[in-house]
């Protein structure tokens, strides 16, 4: 793709155009030439950059005689005994494996906030680089880890909160034999809070990876700046970035089904690490090169984003 064609007009931001314009650009990166160690290495800076991210119903059943409510409020009580009993047991199996997936998850995240500023540069300039990213980015990286981070522990907070919440309406209601009714209405709430908090999450996920770390790229900036600035694109353009989510919802979906299909057309090797990144490369490089043409059209201070491919000097 040649990033000077389609540049959009002052003034007119489109959700379509950058579309085939980050196909042509996907095009342009691995089939031109197509080269396999290029694939490689671009696909371990996207592998780098996704690191940490990725029931049935039971049938229904009434609470109506104080038999089942007995033994409910039994087996409760039993399981409580024995809480206690083992308490320091359970604090210190509990206390280690928390502080082994505190580790991994502070690794993973990590590795993958300095992981997006390279596959980003690797998609913009057209290039295939690990070392050189890694020490160029290591500012801007560290910056998205240490906001990640506490986006991640408020997460947690608030899931933790919701749950002990549920927690205590059930048990109120067991107390004071009204479990059925107290039961359900606490499930709903939980439930709906869940979802709320999952929807949240979702959309600032979805802004950290399209324009958070594009703008903190581009401007040369941390998360603060960042942050400010895409409040300001999103305030004088707020229409655009709805339909943007939109589309990326409609995105979304076709590229679960394409991901299900190379699964099965692949006997399932889509799903090892790595490897299925880099099978799956060019879904990688659109959605990457679509949110950066995206951002391209908001203005003169994002021309990096309107045309990419290397830049003269280098």
């Amino acid at each position: 793709m040649n990033g000077e064609s389609n540049v959009q007009p002052a003034g007119r931001v489109s959700v379509i155009d950058p579309i085939s314009r980050a196909i042509d650009w996907t095009t342009e990166v691995l089939f031109r030439p197509f080269r396999i160690e290029k694939w490689f290495v671009l696909g371990f800076c996207a592998w780098l950059a996704m690191l940490g991210q990725g029931g049935g119903s039971g049938g229904s059943s009434r609470w109506n005689t104080d038999t089942d409510r007995a033994e409910i409020e039994h087996g409760l009580h039993q399981a409580w005994e024995w809480v206690l009993v083992h308490l320091v047991s359970i604090l210190l199996i509990a206390g280690v494996l928390a502080c082994v997936f505190l580790v991994i998850w502070l690794l993973l995240l990590w590795l993958s906030s300095r992981g997006k500023f390279m596959f980003l540069d690797g998609v913009v300039n057209n290039r295939a680089a690990v070392v050189e990213p890694w020490h160029q980015f290591r500012s801007a990286g560290n910056s998205l880890f240490v906001f990640r981070v506490v986006l991640g522990l408020v997460g947690l907070a608030s899931v933790i909160a919701v749950l002990t919440f549920g927690t205590l309406v059930v048990w109120g209601g067991i107390e004071a034999s009204e479990g059925e009714p107290l039961f359900i209405l606490a499930l709903v709430l939980v439930v709906v809070a869940l979802i709320g908090l999952g929807i949240v999450f979702a959309l600032v996920g979805l802004a950290i990876n399209d324009f958070l770390v594009p703008l903190m790229y581009v401007r040369g900036c941390g998360v603060s700046a960042a942050w400010r600035e895409l409040g300001r694109l999103f305030s004088n353009r707020p229409g655009a970035f709805i339909l943007y989510v939109l589309i990326k919802i409609f995105l979304a979906i076709f590229v679960g089904i394409i991901a299900v299909m190379a699964c099965c057309l692949t006997c399932c090797i889509v799903l090892l690490p790595y490897i299925g990144t880099v099978i799956l490369l060019p879904i990688y490089v659109f959605l990457r090169a679509y949110s950066v043409y995206f951002l391209g059209q908001f203005g003169p201070q994002y021309s990096r984003f309107a045309k990419l491919g290397p830049r003269v000097d280098d």
